[in-house]
């Protein structure tokens, strides 16, 4: 089953039979063609599927990192509102966990649980959830610093 975000990110290649499109076809497909979404909104889903890996910039266009031939969108998807809620920290961490580390949701919740409990819970779930990663090799650089800044009371 492909998730909602490869098939929001699919749809503008597919309908216009490539695999690379510029940025500005790209979101205006999304906006104008789709009318899935405002030209903001579509700026995030971009910088979404790059940061997911779903699409990369090759010359000032965007590439898909996948075949798109073999996977068909169904009639009548439209995305939910959900795919434009800003995720949480904790979301990001362990959707890393899930895409980095090949391990599960459920072992990704698992694996945060029992390293809160290690500690005492003296952490809470988004730090305990940087050590997973840590510890299994997935890089949370960003995510590290917004962690960092809120647990020690810095901002920035």
């Amino acid at each position: 089953m492909m998730d909602e975000l490869s098939l929001v990110v699919i749809s503008p290649f597919k309908k216009n039979g490539t695999s690379a499109l510029s940025i500005k076809d790209f979101e205006f497909a999304l906006s104008f063609d789709l009318k899935w979404m405002s030209p903001a909104q579509a700026s995030k889903v971009r910088d979404q599927a790059i940061m997911s890996s779903l699409l990369k910039i090759d010359g000032g266009m965007l590439v898909l990192n996948m075949d798109a031939d073999p996977i068909d969108v169904p009639a009548g998807f439209k995305p939910s509102a959900d795919l434009f809620r800003e995720k949480g920290n904790l979301e990001k961490i362990m959707d890393l966990l899930v895409r980095d580390g090949g391990i599960s949701k459920k072992e990704a919740v698992s694996r945060i649980n029992v390293k809160q409990d290690s500690l005492s819970g003296l952490v809470d779930a988004e730090v305990a959830a940087l050590l997973v990663a840590h510890d299994i090799g997935c890089d949370a650089g960003e995510i590290f610093d917004d962690v960092y800044r809120r647990v020690s009371g810095i901002s920035g």
